[in-house]
């Protein structure tokens, strides 16, 4: 599975990142020098570079530090006050940040953070005219962006790359702190993940009264073409394992958590259908109609979750995003749902 590629730059975009930057110099600030390594940065990676500027910069320019991302060295305001992220949206909520602009996919799919991102301009996916006009002085990018689309960017304001969370096996409580030591908040994040985890022990105390330690739980998705079962890492998968501590069906945990999920068919459904299973519909392309068709068919009707009422719809738009803020919401989701349809 993979995420929706951004489209080419257009000539005319490119023509006008070359005009704007005759035009200002080095204005925005040193541009990123990504120069190789791996991984997500700790704070004692990232060395500080107070004071340093752009080769004819004014005294009075922000200040700039260097931060390790998945790419390498990137020079960076030390105290960003107009940022452009593509996704990472509940990363920066749980910080106490509103992006100036961020990605069509992020903000089309973080709906639980209607009121946080209120007033932040969709930039896309990506388009550079409209980064531009908002004048950044930081542009965050998941690892998946393609390269092209990257070399653009940077030529706007310095570019970090980060993780992608949920999709490559990175706890989404590293990138909240990932982002915290990005810019400068690691109060905000640990303050964050403690809140955070204060509520999900409080959730997982209730559902456990009602989901026994022997029953085992799975998360799926229904697509048009495929049906999912996720890993830990997607949907409601890392609330559900990880914070509740509910286990999961051992097919699944053997066959679809070492990797991104897994693709079947509805012959074998039954091999991987949980005692307790939770949904989400990607809508989409006939999504919407297939789910319908599946669950109307005899192989659906049949399994024990069904007929114990144990399946539980979830908004694909409430749960695609597992970053930050968004985690925090979808406990109380998860809590009221599972309790209303296990009352005695």
């Amino acid at each position: 599975m993979r995420f929706r590629k951004s489209s080419l730059l257009s000539l005319t975009a490119i023509l006008l990142v070359s005009l704007v930057l005759a035009a200002c110099g080095s204005q925005n600030g040193a541009n990123s020098g990504n120069s190789g390594g791996n991984g997500n940065t700790s704070a004692e990676q990232n060395s500080q570079a107070e004071g340093n500027q752009p080769a004819g910069g004014n005294a009075g320019q922000a200040q700039t530090k260097v931060f390790k991302d998945m790419k390498g060295d990137v020079t960076v305001p030390t105290n960003p006050e107009r940022i452009v992220s593509i996704t990472h949206l509940g990363d920066l909520a749980a910080l106490g940040v509103k992006p100036v602009g961020a990605g069509s996919l992020a903000l089309e799919n973080s709906i639980l953070l209607k009121d946080e991102l209120e007033g932040v301009a969709n930039v896309g996916d990506v388009s550079m005219e409209k980064v531009l006009e908002l004048d950044p002085d930081l542009i965050i990018v998941p690892s998946y962006l393609p390269a092209e689309n990257v070399e653009q960017l940077k030529k706007i304001a310095p570019v970090v790359t980060l993780a992608t969370t949920g999709w490559e096996g990175i706890d989404p409580l590293e990138e909240v702190k990932t982002m915290g030591e990005l810019l400068g908040k690691q109060k905000e994040a640990e303050e964050f993940i403690t809140r955070y985890k204060q509520k999900a022990e409080e959730a997982k105390k209730k559902i456990q009264e009602v989901i026994g330690p022997d029953e085992k739980i799975g998360t799926y998705s229904i697509w048009a073409k495929n049906f999912w079962v996720w890993p830990k890492t997607r949907d409601a998968g890392y609330n559900l394992y990880e914070m509740f501590g509910l286990k999961p069906l051992p097919k699944i945990e053997s066959e679809a958590f070492p990797g991104q999920g897994i693709d079947i068919s509805l012959e074998v459904l039954s091999d991987y259908a949980a005692d307790h299973m939770f949904v989400t519909v990607y809508e989409p392309d006939g999504g919407a109609e297939r789910a319908k068709e599946v669950m109307n068919g005899a192989v659906w009707k049949n399994l024990p979750a069904v007929k114990n009422n144990h399946v539980y719809m979830l908004d694909m738009k409430e749960f695609w995003m597992v970053d930050g803020l968004n985690l925090e919401k979808q406990v109380d989701i998860l809590t009221d749902l599972i309790l209303s349809q296990n009352k005695k």
